[in-house]
C-alpha cells in the first residue's frame, strides 16, 4: 500500500515541477525583448518538449507563439505572416512554411442547404 501512495506523490511532484518549468519558459516567450533571440528560440523548443514529455497542454497565452511544425518562436512578431481571408486568420511560418488557420471563416455550408434562397 505504501508504494502506490508514494508513486502517486512522485507523479504529482513531477507534474508540479513541469508546470513551474512551463510558466518560466512562457515568461521568456511573453517578454522576448528582455532576452537574446537564441534564448527565446531555445525556450520555445524546451516548452514544447517539456509539454510533450509530461503530457501537458501548452499554456493558452503561448499556444500561438510557437510553430507546431518546426518549434520556432513567433514571440517577437517576426518569423510569421498573418493574412485574414474570408473572416479566417491564416498564419504562415516563414521558417518552415507551415500554415495554421484560426477561426472558422464564413459558414458557406449553412447557405448551401437552404431551400428558401431566391
Amino acid at each position: 500500500m505504501g508504494r502506490r501512495r508514494n508513486s502517486r506523490s512522485k507523479k504529482a511532484q513531477r507534474v508540479l515541477v513541469a508546470r513551474e518549468a512551463q510558466s518560466h519558459l512562457s515568461a521568456i516567450l511573453l517578454n522576448p525583448s528582455d532576452y537574446p533571440s537564441e534564448v527565446v528560440d531555445s525556450a520555445a523548443v524546451h516548452l514544447v518538449k517539456t509539454s510533450q514529455r509530461h503530457r501537458l497542454t501548452l499554456p493558452s497565452e503561448t499556444r500561438e507563439l510557437v510553430c507546431r511544425k518546426c518549434w520556432s518562436s513567433h514571440a517577437d512578431g517576426m518569423g510569421f505572416r498573418i493574412r485574414i481571408k474570408h473572416g479566417q486568420r491564416i498564419k504562415t511560418c516563414l521558417k518552415c512554411g507551415s500554415v495554421r488557420r484560426y477561426g472558422g471563416g464564413p459558414k458557406h455550408h449553412r447557405l448551401a442547404g437552404r431551400s428558401d434562397q431566391a
